[in-house]
């Protein structure tokens, strides 16, 4: 039994080191679409390439987590 425990535990701990990865690839979402709402108020500079490659980074995170059938918080079942 000892060996199913860890391995479980072992699993739990990989989900939970996902869904935060997710909850970090919402954050950098947010944060581009500010970026993006400010310079298009004027109110700001204009996304960088850089932004744009970390939004598209965590959004093949994202699509590899949703084929997994991992779900993140908030996120509505599938």
């Amino acid at each position: 039994m000892p060996a199913k425990t860890h391995a479980r535990e072992k699993l739990d701990g990989a989900i939970a080191e996902e869904r935060q990865q997710q909850r970090d690839a919402r954050q950098i979402y947010d944060a581009l679409t500010a970026k993006m709402w400010a310079y298009q108020t004027g109110n700001g500079p204009a996304p960088t390439n850089e932004d744009f490659e970390q939004w598209s980074l965590a959004v093949e995170q994202r699509v590899k987590i949703k084929q997994l059938g991992i779900r993140v918080d908030g996120e509505p079942g599938a």
